[in-house]
Parts: C-alpha cells; structure tokens; sequence
C-alpha cells in the first residue's frame, strides 16, 4: 500500500479519544508540555556534567535561573537541609569540590501535569562519579522533581527535588 492509502484509511477509521482530546485542550492552557519538561531535564544534567567538565566548570551560580529561591531538596548523604536557592548553591559547591568528574544516565522520565502550572516529574539517574581523593561512585538513584511555571520564564523552575538511593540492599 502507497503511504497515502494508509493515511487515507486512519482517517477514515480513527478517531481521536476523549483522553487525546482532554490533553490537548490541557497543553493549550499551560506553557510546556511533557516533551519540554524532558528536555529540561536532561538540560539540567548536562549542566551538571560540564559542572566537572576540565574545561568547562559551571558554577552553582549557572544554576539559578533553573531553581526557585525557595526551593526544598532532599539529597542522600547530605546532612543540612536544602530550603533555599543559597542552601542549594551550598550543596552545588560542596559536592563539585568532592569531584574530579561524574556523569548521570537518566531512565524513563515520567512527567504528570498537576494543577496550577506545576509538573511532577519522576525518573531514576544512574550517576557515576570520579572523586577526587580516588573513590569511584557508581549507583541509582530514585528522584521526583515538582516543577512550575514562572511569568516570563522560557523554562520551568525546580521547586521540590527530591534524590533516593534506589539501591534495594539500603534500607530507607
């Protein structure tokens, strides 16, 4: 069959789904759509690696456009609580100052779109990272970011971060 026929016949056959129809209307009133949460994602962790690239260390200050003055974060291994923007670039540094390099492979992120501009997005990163005096890290961890939208903001801002060692011999 030419490929016309075929488009031909799914037109004749399907129709779009309450389902379809009720998420299209959704994305029309919000600003991203799951797509675009994905990619910010990702955005953030190429961040992070060029964090502790030789040639290219991002400060915790790159970060701020991306992360909500208020925001909480919950990290493993990270004993002060994260309730700010100043708490966050805190940690950013701690962390980096640890590093030599690392680098994170994400899997499967699931975005769920809430009320009021927020997304909720759900994902495991496996992250390895070279420290600097010789350990080597290699594990996953379970992360949920709330995002939001922002007036005059071409991204979302991580308002919630949240990053469990998924690890099943570690109790929680």
């Amino acid at each position: 069959m030419k490929e016309q026929e075929v488009k031909i016949q799914q037109e004749r056959y399907l129709e779009p789904s309450s389902n379809y129809t009720n998420l299209m209307k959704e994305f029309r009133q919000r600003k991203f759509t799951p797509n675009d949460i994905k990619s910010f994602v990702y955005r953030i962790f190429a961040m992070y690696e060029r964090a502790t690239c030789e040639d290219e260390h991002l400060p915790a200050e790159a970060f701020k456009p991306y992360v909500s003055s208020d925001v909480r974060v919950d990290f493993p291994n990270y004993p002060i609580a994260i309730d700010s923007w100043e708490k966050f670039a805190e940690w950013h540094r701690w962390i980096h100052n640890l590093l030599e390099s690392d680098d994170h492979h994400i899997d499967q992120i699931r975005v769920e779109l809430l009320k009021s501009g927020k997304y909720e997005v759900r994902f495991d990163v496996r992250w390895r990272g070279l420290f600097k005096d010789g350990t080597y890290l290699d594990n996953i961890y379970a992360q949920i970011w709330i995002l939001r939208e922002e007036e005059g903001k071409s991204h979302p801002v991580i308002e919630r971060y949240i990053a469990r060692d998924n690890d099943p011999m570690i109790e929680k």
